[in-house]
């Protein structure tokens, strides 16, 4: 059971970032804790889109034959709108689960308190950049496509990484993203795009060294989808 791209020709045109993917072939299986590792001018956003299903390539294709999250801990899928708890039961409609327990599940893994029945554009980052990645971590995948474990305060990080960790004994991690120190924890193995290509590394210190070598902006504790600090992304649905 994998994540296949088969010669894949991609086209990205994203403000400044503007770079082609031609015959571009990657295979992530079952189980495996792998990591793409890029900058923003690499564009690695449409090549998520591709893998979630989100976006077709311009030419060859793209298979699954095992689940994968959306990217966590996005707040995309969020109303601003609604409740911290109205958010939680839609989703659990959607993914059919029972309602009630996974509320609770999600709140104890996120420690929303008081917060739960707060609209979402009430709440404090902390309390979102809990919730959107225990939202997503509380239900089952086979694989978890990580954009960051850097969730909410400075104090609570260690946890929360420890958590994603805890997620790649029991299933696959897609790591996605510019900080090479979460990658090196999480992953076995990585490839790293630059310039419309995509370098596969059985080793995670060599792939690092190789990123390291990019004369490209990015640190290694920024977050791929440069989240703001308001999470001003988060989008107002009506569910």
């Amino acid at each position: 059971m994998t994540i296949e791209l088969h010669n894949v020709t991609k086209r990205v045109r994203d403000g400044a970032v503007k770079v082609t993917y031609e015959g571009l072939n990657l295979r992530v299986e079952k189980g495996a804790r792998t990591a793409f590792l890029g900058n923003k001018s690499a564009g690695l956003d449409a090549i998520v889109s591709l893998i979630c299903g989100a976006d077709a390539p311009d030419r060859g294709s793209v298979s699954r034959t095992h689940s994968i999250s959306w990217p966590i801990p996005d707040s995309k899928f969020m109303s601003s709108h609604l409740s911290i708890a109205a958010n939680a039961r839609f989703i659990a409609r959607l993914y059919e689960q029972d309602e009630a327990a996974f509320l609770k599940k999600v709140a104890d893994m996120s420690d929303v308190g008081e917060f739960m029945n707060v609209l979402g554009n009430a709440c404090p980052k902390e309390v979102l950049s809990r919730f959107c990645f225990s939202v997503g971590v509380c239900l089952d995948f086979d694989c978890y496509l990580l954009t960051g474990v850097n969730v909410g305060a400075k104090a609570e990080r260690e946890r929360y990484a420890e958590i994603a960790e805890e997620l790649g004994r029991r299933a696959g991690i897609l790591f996605v993203g510019s900080d090479v120190k979460s990658a090196t924890r999480l992953c076995e193995q990585a490839y790293v795009f630059d310039e419309g290509r995509a370098t596969y590394f059985d080793d995670m210190e060599a792939a690092a060294e190789y990123f390291g070598g990019i004369a490209s902006g990015g640190g290694e504790d920024e977050e791929f989808f440069d989240t703001d600090p308001e999470l001003k992304d988060m989008v107002g649905m009506d569910f």
